[in-house]
């Protein structure tokens, strides 16, 4: 294909005008972003997950500290 034949009108298109190019780059870019901000690093991930685990390690801790408490086993502090 000559380079001709590929700036040649082409019937029934018509060349996007510039408003309508730089709308066109706005709406690619606002769904790039929107990509990228659905998109979790890993790192997020597993600080995630390490809090949820100490989280529930604490409530472990903190029931069995209560239990011992109420049941005479713990001592008073000094």
């Amino acid at each position: 294909m000559s380079a001709l034949s590929v700036n040649q009108p082409i019937p029934g298109y018509r060349r996007a005008s510039i408003l309508e190019a730089v709308a066109v780059r706005i709406g690619a870019g606002l769904v790039e972003w929107a990509e990228r901000r659905r998109v979790v690093p890993e790192e997020a991930v597993r600080q995630q997950r390490d809090a949820a685990r100490r989280r529930d390690e604490l409530s472990l801790l903190r029931g069995d500290v209560l239990g011992a408490a109420h049941s005479g086993l713990l001592l008073p502090r000094r």
